[in-house]
């Protein structure tokens, strides 16, 4: 398999901006880099579907840039195959104190745990799978807040699109007891359970769609995707849903904000949202 690999050289300024452009191509998180002895300037990597036809990326991103009028020092483009896609990005995932004395440690990477944290290992070739991504911590700040008034003996927590199963980890490491998740695709699906097995966490794993193949309900539902899977799938959650429970959804960015919110508000209370950096999650209730 070959990655696209897109990388722009722009003002530091413009961080925000750049990342946004990139957010509708970039499969695997976005790697910012210092440029070295320019301070005022950021590197800006993303890597893209493979199945993605390379200069219509390259087009439509200049075209954007100008049309945004967002000046950049260079914009460089590769194709690498798969090892050196993994050797890549992963040199640039750390460990990441998701909650507090909650650590997300990649498994390539060590951490020395002086302080006697817990330790949750994510072995993942999908970067938004290993918790240093704004959407994955402000999800866990939600969904330790609002499981902290539930039965967690009895609650049923259903991560929609689990990816390495992250969120379930720190749902199980908040103390709930049922979890189960579910991905349309069956390398994200084995890819959640090997990480529950390696860290001794019992879920059911689905591959599957979400309308016809999970057949129960659950009090607290996450769904970490973005704005396009949310828009078909808010009204199915719904049906999923427990009265009176919480959906935690995510992916929201910032330019796609206004696009999201008839769907929200046609059948959702929002209780809460939160912002990091461009990104939006929001806790929900049913109307």
């Amino acid at each position: 398999m070959q990655w696209k690999e897109v990388s722009i050289v722009c003002e530091r300024v413009a961080t925000d901006e750049v990342t946004t452009l990139f957010d509708d191509y970039a499969d695997n998180g976005i790697i910012e880099e210092d440029v070295e002895n320019q301070p005022n300037l950021i590197k800006l990597t993303m890597y893209a579907d493979p199945s993605l036809d390379f200069n219509t990326i390259k087009s439509d991103l200049e075209k954007r840039l100008t049309e945004a009028n967002i000046s950049v020092t260079s914009v460089d483009t590769n194709i690498l195959d798969e090892s050196t896609w993994l050797n890549s990005w992963q040199q640039y995932i750390e460990p990441t104190e998701i909650l507090p004395n909650l650590i997300i440690k990649p498994a390539w990477q060590e951490y020395d745990n002086v302080h006697n944290k817990t330790i949750i290992e994510i072995d993942s070739d999908i970067s938004f799978g290993t918790g240093s991504h704004e959407t994955t911590r402000t999800c866990a700040e939600l969904l330790k807040s609002y499981s902290e008034s539930m039965d967690l003996n009895q609650v049923t927590c259903l991560d929609i699109g689990t990816g390495t199963g992250i969120l379930l980890l720190v749902a199980a490491h908040l103390g709930i007891k049922h979890l189960v998740g579910i991905d349309i695709e069956e390398y994200a699906a084995n890819q959640a359970r090997i990480n529950c097995e390696n860290n001794h966490v019992s879920a059911e794993i689905i591959c599957g769609n979400l309308d016809s193949d999970f057949n129960g309900t659950a009090q607290l539902i996450l769904a970490n995707l973005t704005v396009d899977p949310l828009k078909i799938l808010l009204p199915q959650i719904g049906k999923k849903l427990e009265d009176k429970g919480i959906l935690i959804i995510s992916g929201i960015i910032d330019d796609r904000y206004d696009e999201i919110m008839p769907y929200i508000k046609a059948d959702w209370h929002i209780i809460e949202e939160c912002i990091a950096g461009p990104w939006h999650t929001f806790a929900l209730e049913k109307l």
